[in-house]
């Protein structure tokens, strides 16, 4: 993957100083307990791309969003979701603390039980698409990140459900969320979507009855394909798993760490490209 390697390459770039306004800090936002779901998130963010963030069982999980990830059906989908477990857990004592920082835009997650305390921050580079995750703790810990998707196979959307998309109320027929790709490769997890050579825009355009000058058109979703690789420092595959969150059926891929660390640092890099085949977005 040219793309994650040119992107890798770059982190070791020392970040630009800037001055921000003293009353920003003293307006970050603080929590002292847990999420009782995602609805209990915080955001975070950098560029083109937007998490949720939250800790909820002692785990921390984000979701991961990019601009321009347009499914067939014109349905700008999430990338996936990460959840994070740490062996001993400092997350599962009693005290907690959530920060978001309004001065740089990261989010730090704090936590003790017993003598074992850690914390992990959260952060996106503003000129690349890279999510950082960096733990730090006084103690040794195992590390499991994982990958997780609830596109692990082709879903019917139905009802109100296609409002997310450019059918809305009055479908062509059935409408089908597709599966993504997703593999282990190397010592981290790839993912990508691949639109179809079908879409909507082929639909709108019959419907809108342009098929004669359907060639003079730009279609958008024409060759789309979105997705990254998830990656960390000692850290290699270990198994798939499958759940259900709120009720939704998903699949995930594990990493964990060789070997119980006092600091984990792992990354999420994003790539978007219009090319007719996986191999040449790869």
């Amino acid at each position: 993957m040219h793309w994650l390697f040119a992107l890798l390459g770059l982190l070791a770039e020392p970040a630009h100083a800037q001055t921000f306004p003293p009353e920003l800090a003293t307006n970050n936002i603080v929590w002292t307990s847990q999420s009782k779901n995602a609805g209990e998130s915080m955001p975070c963010g950098g560029g083109d791309v937007g998490l949720n963030v939250w800790v909820e069982h002692g785990e921390l999980y984000c979701y991961v969003a990019r601009s321009g990830a347009f499914d067939e059906n014109n349905t700008l989908l999430k990338l996936g979701r990460l959840r994070v477990h740490l062996s001993p857990n400092p997350f599962a004592g009693t005290e907690f603390r959530q920060e978001l920082h309004l001065e740089n835009g990261s989010v730090t997650i704090t936590g003790t039980n017993g003598k074992l305390r850690a914390q992990a921050t959260v952060w996106v580079d503003v000129f690349r698409p890279i999510i950082h995750l960096e733990i730090t703790g006084n103690q040794p810990t195992t590390a499991e990140v994982n990958y997780e998707t609830w596109r692990h196979a082709d879903r019917r959307t139905l009802g109100k459900e296609n409002n997310q998309n450019s059918y809305k109320w009055a479908p062509q027929g059935a409408v089908t969320t597709f599966r993504d790709s997703v593999q282990f490769e190397g010592s981290g997890v790839a993912f990508y979507h691949q639109n179809r050579p079908q879409s909507v825009f082929d639909v709108a355009v019959q419907q809108q009855g342009l098929a004669a000058v359907k060639t003079q058109l730009f279609n958008p979703l024409q060759n789309l394909i979105f997705g990254g690789v998830l990656q960390g420092r000692h850290l290699a595959p270990a198994g798939t798993y499958s759940g259900s969150y709120l009720g939704t059926p998903f699949k995930g891929w594990k990493l964990r760490s060789q070997a119980p660390a006092r600091t984990h640092a792992m990354v999420l890099a994003l790539h978007t490209e219009t090319t007719a085949t996986a191999q040449q977005w790869q």
